[in-house]
């Protein structure tokens, strides 16, 4: 069992670290403005000026603007809107031979955005603008889904490191340089929580639902189809503890042809 004071512990340091993450990201705003355009690529001078995120309605939302850039468009889009909104830019696609108009939502993976969809409908029956409610939703479930990570990261180590060395993985983890993404209208902090739980349910030998929550990364993020390499090493692992035993047990091969399907 987890012990409570180290779930504290984690829960004080996620908070702690949300705070300072969003803070920050508010202040530097007051006081330093970046230096426009950027010509670090080829593209990103047209993307950089002043005025190129004027025609993206859901990048200039003022609500929680510092956590929004880049694919958030899409996910604020999908949650808001739904995958065929119109005021997200086209793209031509070959489909047998016919050439058509496809939305760049198509792109993305639907889990985060139904998710923040559910979370934001009761923000707006309190009157806030569907976009705000949609950003401020799309920061709630990230934060929670690293959350869920952190503690899933601490129960899936700590017997090789001691409880002290479960609470050490999950501070390295929030303050990597690219942590910060985990609290931000982006996919990784839901995925963490799914793919984290996924390998931490494989630890205390429950298959099924670990299955389960490798089947939500999938749906959150493509690289979550990779968590299908664990389980499949875990059930032929106890496969072949029971074959050595003698004792394979009648559900063995079919529950885990279920869950690898």
């Amino acid at each position: 069992m987890l012990k409570n004071r180290y779930l504290q512990t984690i829960f004080l340091m996620w908070l702690a670290w949300a705070v300072i993450i969003i803070g920050f990201q508010k202040l530097v705003e007051m006081r330093m403005l970046p230096d426009r355009p950027d010509y670090a690529t080829e593209w990103t001078p047209n993307e950089t000026t002043r005025r190129s995120q004027n025609d993206k309605i859901y990048l200039i939302e003022p609500f929680m603007n510092r956590q929004v850039s880049w694919d958030s468009e899409f996910y604020l889009s999908i949650a808001t809107y739904g995958y065929d909104d119109p005021n997200i830019r086209l793209v031509t696609v070959r489909d047998e031979g016919v050439q058509r108009d496809l939305s760049m939502n198509y792109a993305f993976f639907p889990l985060y955005p139904i998710v923040m969809g559910a979370v934001a409908a009761p923000l707006k029956l309190l009157g806030m603008e569907p976009i705000a409610a949609s950003s401020l939703a799309g920061v709630f479930v990230a934060l929670l889904g690293t959350l869920a990570g952190l503690i899933a990261l601490y129960d899936l180590v700590r017997d090789e490191l001691g409880d002290e060395g479960g609470l050490r993985a999950g501070f390295y983890l929030l303050i990597f340089p690219t942590g910060f993404f985990l609290a931000q209208v982006y996919t990784e902090g839901l995925f963490i929580g799914f793919a984290f739980g996924t390998l931490a349910l494989l630890k205390r030998q429950n298959m099924l639902l670990a299955a389960v929550l490798a089947m939500l990364a999938t749906w959150t993020r493509s690289v979550g189809a990779l968590l299908i390499i664990p389980l499949a090493l875990f059930w032929l692992n106890a496969v072949w503890a029971e074959y050595r035993a003698n004792k394979i047990q009648p559900m063995t091969l079919p529950k885990g042809l279920l869950v690898l399907a």
